[in-house]
Order: structure tokens, then sequence, then C-alpha cells
């Protein structure tokens, strides 16, 4: 046995040393998207990786370990979603809000165990289409693009709008306006998206984390204790419009929502296999700090205020509040840098595609190239944030269009595909269920979001 493995190593230290300038297929991996095959061929299963031994991948000794990818998920995921749980509570009721958090934190758990296995089964793979086209083919890369890369391409709006949301909030004072506010964060991240590497993002998620942790924390103490808030009646079960219930639904989905960028996560992992663990400590996480805002803030507000608003923003004008919101806006102008990343990144991958390999993006023109993305990324946030600055409504549309999709959907119909011979039978049944469950719900979600988009967007003008 040992003399097998030391043969397998030193075969594969021969065709690392033979591979030292990347291959077309490295360097163009997306070069065809019809060419199913070729790209099934480059993500053939590797017997060691998915056997846990991680050989095969580049990823070995280098990349980030799995509590530095559970920042990175707490600073991408952890946030937005906590400061429309009052809204969500009063739109759904006690009964109905509390088992869809719980729903919603399992879905995740096995989400995480499930792409975590699709990704280790690849070791080739590096985006979410790659999974799609070894799976079906070129109709797999299609249903990427139509539901995870869209969700991408708007991920970024909605932290450019909270950021200008939680500035006006902070510079109340001053009377900043909307366009200002939007002006000031879109000078403030330029220089963040500049930074490439997902590890160098990586070491500032935790900042966010903490900061967030800071806006929850005073804005459940602020709920809780101050008096000046009067006590309003609550719901068992809010009997409400259907669309203001599905809306609300999908924000929930969204709180647990952010899969679109897993795959630029796991692949920047020492160990793929791993993610996992990160997946389920950020599910847990979450899941206690969600209970406790959405329970203080619906007993405390009850169904009295402006739902389309973040909580931070309809809570009193003091130094509390301004304690708040900076917290807010400190980890939305890093989880607008992490998701600001992941849709440069994505933008490259299909329409510059030589530049995929990490060598290209270093060069001038790599680095150039990668700006201009940026700036796009940017001014398509922005003036889809003025035009549209209807909080919850956007996540909601955005949860619908792919959080849905690419957290439940999608990583099934890959998963009976190709590991469908290694699960068991429960398992199949459990994706079997989940597949049109999901598709049903992200079309309904998106006819409803939609429907209160155009009319919160009417009534304004």
């Amino acid at each position: 046995m040992a003399t097998q493995l030391e043969t397998d190593d030193l075969a594969r230290l021969l065709l690392s040393a033979s591979d030292a300038e990347p291959t077309n297929a490295e360097i163009h991996p997306e070069a065809d998207a019809t060419d199913a095959e070729s790209t099934a061929r480059s993500n053939a299963p590797s017997e060691d990786v998915e056997s846990g031994g991680h050989k095969g991948t580049s990823a070995d000794h280098t990349g980030t370990h799995w509590i530095l990818t559970t920042f990175v998920l707490l600073g991408d995921m952890f946030g937005l979603g906590t400061l429309t749980l009052p809204a969500d509570f009063a739109r759904l009721g006690w009964a109905v809000a509390l088992p869809v958090i719980i729903i919603c934190a399992l879905g995740m758990v096995y989400s995480g165990i499930l792409f975590g296995r699709l990704a280790t089964h690849l070791p080739a793979s590096h985006a979410f289409d790659q999974l799609g086209a070894s799976a079906f083919g070129a109709s797999g890369k299609r249903m990427v693009y139509a539901t995870v890369y869209l969700t991408i391409l708007f991920e970024p709006v909605i932290f450019h709008l909270t950021c200008m949301e939680s500035l006006q909030q902070m510079l109340y004072s001053a009377n900043v306006s909307q366009i200002a506010a939007g002006v000031i964060v879109a000078v403030l991240i330029f220089p963040l998206g500049l930074v490439q590497g997902i590890e160098e993002v990586s070491s500032v998620a935790i900042l966010g984390t903490i900061g967030m942790l800071l806006a929850v924390i005073t804005a459940t103490y602020k709920l809780w204790f101050l008096r000046a808030i009067d006590l309003m009646p609550t719901e068992i079960v809010h009997r409400g419009h259907f669309n203001t219930t599905l809306v609300a639904i999908m924000d929930l989905v969204f709180t647990y929502g952010g899969q679109v960028n897993w795959m630029r996560y796991i692949t920047g992992m020492r160990h793929r296999s791993q993610f996992k663990y990160a997946a389920g400590a950020t599910s847990a996480f979450m899941t206690v700090l969600y209970i406790i805002m959405g329970s203080v803030g619906y007993y405390r507000l009850g169904s009295v205020f402006d739902f389309s608003r973040p909580v931070t923003s309809i809570l009193p004008h003091d130094a509390w509040n301004v304690l708040m919101n900076a917290g807010v806006f400190v980890h939305c102008i890093f989880a607008y840098q992490i998701n600001l990343n992941v849709w440069a990144d994505m933008v490259l991958h299909i329409l510059v595609p030589h530049m995929n390999h990490p060598a290209s993006r270093r060069t001038t023109v790599g680095r150039l190239t990668w700006a201009a993305a940026i700036v796009i990324g940017i001014a398509f946030s922005f003036v889809i944030s003025i035009f549209f600055p209807y909080f919850s409504i956007v996540m909601a549309l955005i949860a619908s269009i792919g959080d849905l999709a690419a957290a439940y959907a999608l990583p099934a119909m890959f998963g009976l595909r190709l590991l469908g011979d290694r699960m068991p039978t429960w398992e199949k049944v459990l994706c079997y269920i989940i597949i049109p469950v999901s598709l049903v719900l992200s079309g309904m979600g998106v006819y409803s979001s939609l429907a209160s988009l155009i009319n919160e967007f009417w009534q304004r003008q």
C-alpha cells in the first residue's frame, strides 16, 4: 500500500512539473459554452479527493481554513436580513415566522454539505456553471446563468442601498440627500473593490461581522429597554395579503441566502470537503441571533411601522441610532466588497475567459480590466439604488430569483446527477422534494416581489 501511494505521489509530481505552464483548458475553461463533454472530462471526479484525502487539488497547502471561511460567510450572509426580521415577523405572525427560520437554517446546513461534496467530487471546478456543465452539459450552464449569475449581478445593489440608508441615518443632522449618500458610498467602495484575491478580502470579513453584531446588539437593547417605544399587539398568525406574506418568506430566505457566492469561497479553501463545517457554524450563529432580533423587534413594535425600511432606520434618532447604523455601515461596506469581488470575478469569467487564470489578472492589463469591471458594478448598483430604494422588496426579489435556486434546486439537481449512486434513498427522496418546492416558491416570490416593487414605485411617483 505504501509503495502504491509513493508511486501515485511521484506520478502527480511529474505531471505537475510537466504542466508548469497553464494549459489552454486552464486559462480558457469557458471558451466554448457548448463543449459540455470537454468540461465534464476536465472535472472528472478524483477518487482520492472524494475519499477525503484531498489529493489532486492545489489547495492542500494553500487557501483559507474553514474557520476563516466561516467569518467570510458571516461577513457576507449575516447582516441585511437581520434588519427586516421584525417586519417579517409582523407580516407572518409567530406561528409562521419561527418555523420558517428553522427550516431555512436546516436547509442551509444541508446545502453546505451538498456544495462541499460537489466541489470535492469535481476538484477542477472553480465556478458554479462548471458544476452545471458536468451534470447537464450546456443546459446546466444555462440554468446557472439564468438564476445564480443573475442573482450575483444584483447582489451588490442591496449593499449599496443599505450603505446609503445607514449613512443617511448616521448623518441625520446634516440631512444628507440620497444621491449624495450614494456618491459617498461609491467613492469609499472603489479602492476596496480593487482587491482581487478572496484571501485578502477574507481578512477584513471579521470587521464586517463585528460591525453587524454591534448593530444587532444595540438595536435589540434599544428595542427592549428603552421606554420611549410603546408596546404594540402581536399575532399568532397574521392574515395579510398573499403578496405581502410571500415577500416576508422571501426575506427570510434571503437571510440564509448567499449560496450564489459559495463556489468562490470553496475554491479558495485549503480543503473543500470542510466547507460543511463553515456552513453549519454560520447557520447556528445566525439562527440564534435572528430569533432574538425578530422576536424582540416584533414584540416591541408589533405591526405598526414602515415594513419597507430596515429596523435601524425607523427607530428614534439619537446616539444609540448613530451607533447602530455605524455598525450596519461597517458590515455593509465590507459585505459590499465581498459581493463586488464575486461580481467582478463572474463578469470576467464570462466575458473575458482568458483572464480566469490568477496570473493573467496580476498583469497591468488584468488589473485595469478588473478595475473597469469594478467601476461598472458600482455604477450599476448606484443607479438601481437611486431609482428603487425599497430595501425589503429588493431583498425579496433577489432571494426569489436566485437564492432559492442556488441554495436548493440546482445543488439538488446536480447532486442527483453526479452523486446519485452514492446517495442513500432518503437523501434522493429529499432532493426530489426540494427541487419542485423551491422552484415553485421561486416563481411565486418573483411575481409577488415584482408586483410589490411596481406598486411601491408608482406610489412614490
